[in-house]
């Protein structure tokens, strides 16, 4: 048996096992989901079958998909959206406002004009001690390196390397679709 916090109120969870907690009062929606051992959690968010280390925080108004894993000593920040497909090492720092993408061609419908119920999810992971600038936007299937610094605004579409740092945007016409 362990406990994490939950707006600075400890709770006695096991820490070894998906867990269910949802708590209306405070917008909160854990659905089998493995929490170390201390991580603080704040308000507003939705976490569905992630597992996250120990000793991590989890700021408001955050999006966690199901088999996301999360190192420990790792801080996410608010509005931060981690889909399926995101594996995130330890001591690793999200600034507020980043997205993380999964798909690299995302459609609603397909060609007959039909709602799309499946996509493709493409790997992305981010190592140890990097960190990532508020407001980026992370395309899916890059590695973002140990200790790698991504600048505040950035858009990554290609990796990162160890202890590498990169900061911009890089949108411009390739094409078009008609």
């Amino acid at each position: 048996m362990g406990c994490i916090y939950i707006r600075g109120e400890r709770i006695d969870v096991s820490n070894d096992r998906p867990i269910d907690l949802i708590l209306p009062e405070w917008n909160i929606i854990i659905k089998d989901t493995v929490i170390g051992h201390g991580v603080w959690i704040w308000s507003n968010l939705n976490i569905y079958g992630a597992e996250i280390g120990d000793d991590s925080s989890i700021a408001t108004f955050v999006e966690i998909g199901k088999n996301v894993e999360i190192g420990s000593n790792t801080k996410i920040q608010s509005c931060v959206f981690i889909p399926e497909g995101v594996k995130i090492g330890n001591c690793v720092f999200i600034g507020p406002n980043v997205s993380f993408t999964n798909d690299v061609y995302p459609r609603a419908c397909d060609e007959r004009g039909k709602r799309k119920l499946k996509f493709e999810v493409i790997q992305t992971m981010v190592e140890d001690g990097a960190s990532i600038g508020a407001g980026s936007v992370i395309r899916c299937g890059v590695r973002i390196g140990k200790k790698a610094m991504i600048g505040i605004g950035s858009i990554i579409t290609e990796d990162v390397g160890d202890g590498e740092i990169f900061y911009g945007t890089k949108a411009s016409k390739k094409g078009s679709i008609v």
